[in-house]
């Protein structure tokens, strides 16, 4: 009997590797199912694209144009978020004054011309930041905001393309958000075919590919905002909706629609709300949407993540 019951034993014994102590033998270890799993709900990639959070630095460039001020002063009046914003501007003095703000920080950087910041500043202004916002631009068409190089090839382009390698290189930056334009990916069409004469919607193209391309290299969640002919104040462009002071209505309605896909007026209010809806909301991660407006009411922090997660 006693043989019989060894018999199992001694089958097991001989499958087990053969310890280099005399002929004794080691059992092997046995992970078993509870062991080496992580109890954490959250990964590594879903926490870097985390949406920004109370006390969190937000860097924007082209915090002096239209939207820029207005995504500036959304932020800054966020109740109980207590941004630490910082503000990237080519003359510093110029936006202490537009911006009216004292728990603003303002970095004095050029993005374009033989002053133009390093790479080592671009990271600089950035590092700490879990959010930046690219709203920088010039106009479609050669016009005085062209002097100094500053060009939809120098600034949509290239500036653009420096400012996302800079933000790859900084371990904090969890959300992107860029600017751009209805009509990038329909330059063929009207009339998108003459506001492209001069390159502006190839420039930002490539100022977005820049983005999506830095986002997947070191793992940050961007946003491609493209809205239609920007309306309403602050008026900073030299062009139609400035000259005729167009308001796009008395609501800030929207109509949101993934890719490049829409055509119309945007007021730049309901813009910048997009914009800051891209920080703040947790179901905008690694979307490119265009964005015009109605005449309906302003979509609630529920109505931008049911728009957001029908993309």
């Amino acid at each position: 009997m006693m043989r019989n019951s060894l018999l199992p034993i001694l089958l097991i014994a001989l499958q087990m590797p053969l310890c280099c102590t005399g002929f004794a033998f080691q059992l092997p270890k046995i992970q078993m199912p509870w062991e080496g799993v992580t109890t954490s709900t959250s990964s590594s990639t879903t926490n870097k694209k985390s949406p920004i959070k109370s006390n969190d630095k937000v860097v924007i460039f082209g915090a002096t144009g239209g939207v820029g001020q207005l995504v500036t002063k959304k932020l800054s009046a966020r109740d109980g978020k207590n941004y630490q914003l910082t503000i990237a501007a080519r003359d510093a003095a110029r936006a202490k004054e537009t911006l009216d703000n004292d728990n603003i920080d303002v970095v004095e950087l050029n993005l374009v011309g033989d002053n133009k910041a390093t790479d080592a500043e671009l990271q600089a202004a950035i590092e700490g930041a879990t959010g930046v916002v690219v709203s920088v631009g010039t106009t479609a068409f050669p016009t005085k905001r062209w002097d100094g190089g500053n060009n939809p090839k120098a600034i949509d382009m290239e500036a653009v393309t420096r400012i996302a390698n800079a933000a790859s290189n900084v371990e904090s930056v969890r959300r992107m958000v860029l600017l751009t334009s209805v009509g990038v990916s329909r330059t063929n069409q009207m009339p998108f075919l003459i506001l492209n004469l001069f390159g502006v919607l190839d420039a930002k193209r490539a100022g977005e590919d820049a983005v999506k391309s830095a986002a997947g290299e070191a793992g940050f969640s961007y946003s491609i905002v493209r809205p239609g002919r920007l309306v309403g104040g602050p008026y900073t462009n030299l062009d139609l909706a400035n000259l005729f002071k167009i308001e796009g209505g008395a609501e800030n309605g929207v109509d949101v629609a993934g890719g490049d896909v829409l055509l119309g007026d945007c007021k730049r209010d309901a813009c910048a709300e997009a914009v800051v809806q891209c920080l703040e909301n947790k179901s905008c991660v690694d979307l490119e949407f265009s964005l015009v407006s109605n005449e309906d009411t302003a979509l609630t922090n529920d109505g931008w993540s049911s728009a957001f997660t029908s993309m």
